[in-house]
């Protein structure tokens, strides 16, 4: 076999198979969020893998270009597989739904792309599970959505999810009064992103910047702590900008504290999102398991405005590949439900247990099987509990319990109630 075709038989990099055991316990894990996100009287939707490569990259730059996977149809037109579910979220509660009172509440399991690195539990096709509050600016939505968040992570299974908040606007103020350019804006945000204070320094010497402005730039990436990290800078010298984003920020820290979730929760001021979009709060979810967030989100009051309608919005989103990396590196045993009982049938036995199972395997969960030599191992492997092997009316042979038991028809059929 020639090396290209051999290529062909293996996934592409940064995706992957999942079969048995492995499905089962996502699509548990699935089911479990869907249902979470209904009680929290959210709407599910569900939109296409491709969007068009303009809805990410028009004015703003919302996904790097490197990090998506990009196609042409065949009319020439550029289309993209999503790269996430925020933007068509957006996309549908500005150009789809039709209710008039506000907030919409949208919610998605949906398979999204990523072009860029993977490994240690990114894929560049993953599952995003997620939630978005569109239409309202009210802080008790970002905190119900970080509430939200954390529920989800423990409801699959992940018992130390620790959320880290920060605001976007705080660094903004900060950069508009030292009016430094987008470009420096940029640089400035990947040292702080990788907490190199002296890096920031030495970017910033020369430049004419107030020194209580100066300060708190070169002192950001060790902005972090608890809410008295808030209280300590509402008392320094801000710009009203820098200002009004801490007071926002307490309030919020405020209603998650009457939550009983301020136990979750810790203030870091240096964080620097990637996605373009968000304009207030934001957070990451972290586990001590993986090097880096499992979930994240923030508020994003300006992404609807391209798209013709000015809702203010706020959301998170979970992988869940790298969830169940997480769950994995706990040491917690894959959830796998119990199979169908087996009933399996001798040829001369086909026409009686056929009559018999026709009406009630679905109702009885069964699954009725020719009989093999193989079935012993067949049932071990998938964890299938009762098996009845009917050999003829006179040998029934009961697998229930870690036994196995010899009787005759009746005896069993009185034994399943069948």
């Amino acid at each position: 076999m020639k090396q290209g075709e051999e290529m062909a038989y293996h996934n592409p990099e940064g995706m992957s198979d999942l079969t048995d055991i492995k499905c089962s316990s996502k699509k548990n894990k699935e089911e479990k969020l869907r249902k979470l996100f209904m009680n929290y009287g959210f709407m599910e939707i569900e939109t296409p893998c491709l969007e068009y490569f303009d809805m990410y990259y028009g004015e703003n730059e919302y996904v790097n270009q490197q990090d998506i996977f990009k196609l042409i149809d065949k009319t020439g037109i550029l289309l993209v597989l999503r790269p996430d579910m925020t933007v068509p979220s957006c996309r549908v509660a500005a150009t789809k739904i039709r209710y008039e009172a506000l907030p919409y509440k949208l919610s998605y399991i949906a398979k999204c792309f990523r072009a860029d690195e993977f490994g240690g539990g990114k894929q560049r096709e993953f599952t995003q599970c997620g939630a978005e509050i569109i239409g309202s600016d009210n802080p008790y939505y970002d905190a119900l959505v970080i509430k939200l968040a954390v529920s989800a992570a423990k409801k699959i299974g992940l018992s130390d999810i620790s959320i880290q908040i920060g605001q976007v606007e705080f660094f903004n103020g900060l950069a508009k009064e030292a009016s430094l350019s987008q470009k420096e804006c940029e640089i400035i945000s990947k040292m702080i992103d990788s907490k190199d204070s002296f890096g920031i320094s030495e970017y910033l010497e020369g430049k004419k910047i107030e020194k209580d402005v100066y300060d708190h730039i070169t002192a950001l990436t060790g902005y972090f702590g608890d809410k008295t990290l808030i209280d300590r800078l509402l008392e320094s010298k801000l710009n009203s900008r820098s200002l009004q984003a801490l007071k926002n920020l307490k309030m919020i820290l405020d209603i998650l504290d009457q939550m009983g979730l301020s136990g979750y929760v810790t203030v870091d001021l240096s964080m620097v999102k990637k996605l373009g979009y968000y304009t207030g709060m934001i957070f990451n979810g972290n586990t001590y398991q993986m090097g880096f967030p499992i979930l994240a989100g923030g508020r994003y009051d300006n992404l609807a405005k391209k798209m013709g309608k000015q809702f203010e919005a706020t959301g998170f989103s979970l992988s869940l590949e790298m969830a169940m990396k997480a769950i994995e590196r706990q040491g917690q045993p894959e959830e796998m439900p119990e199979g169908p009982a087996i009933v399996s049938f001798s040829e001369s036995m086909r026409d009686i247990i056929l009559s018999l199972t026709k009406d009630i395997e679905e109702e009885n969960s069964l699954q009725v099987l020719p009989d093999n030599d193989d079935l012993v191992k067949y049932m071990q492997e998938r964890k299938i509990t009762r098996m009845a092997r009917c050999i003829s009316v006179d040998c029934v042979l009961v697998y229930q319990d870690g036994k196995t038991e010899k009787m005759n028809l009746e005896e069993w059929r009185k034994l399943w109630n069948i």
